[in-house]
């Protein structure tokens, strides 16, 4: 594909293994995108200390310019967690959306291809999420 390099990171965290498995499923449909990291809560890990470190690592190692978090849900440990990070950790550049769901993750994996406004991905992600709730 033409675009430029993702400066961009992906974080996927939730209770169990709902973040590994939604990522399966959009690798399916998507493709695999080696910007994107998955960190799964349970109540054996010390899931505080290995979300510190992935998150450091990202902002580090990775150099990445932003990191967008999809959490399961709000109030829930992986939100809790990470938005204590950000406010502890005094960082600008990382935007949490809550909720996530499949088209949502396909659209803003996609689009990483081309777009690195932190902003305009997290708009992405919570207008394509939105319209992928509907009945029928």
């Amino acid at each position: 594909m033409f675009g430029v390099i993702s400066l961009i990171g992906i974080l996927l965290t939730s209770h169990g293994k709902m973040c590994e498995g939604i990522l399966d499923s959009m690798n399916m449909i998507a493709g695999d995108n080696s910007n994107i990291f998955v960190l799964k809560f349970q109540e054996d890990n010390d899931y505080i200390n290995e979300l510190h470190k992935q998150l450091d690592k990202m902002n580090d190692e990775y150099n990445y310019d932003g990191i967008l978090i999809f959490t399961d849900i709000r109030s829930g440990t992986p939100f809790n967690e990470s938005y204590k990070y950000i406010h502890e950790n005094k960082k600008t550049n990382i935007k949490i959306i809550t909720g996530m769901n499949l088209p949502m993750l396909i659209e803003v994996s996609l689009a990483l291809e081309f777009e690195n406004d932190l902003n305009k991905l997290v708009s992405l992600a919570l207008e394509s999420g939105k319209d992928s709730i509907t009945e029928i």
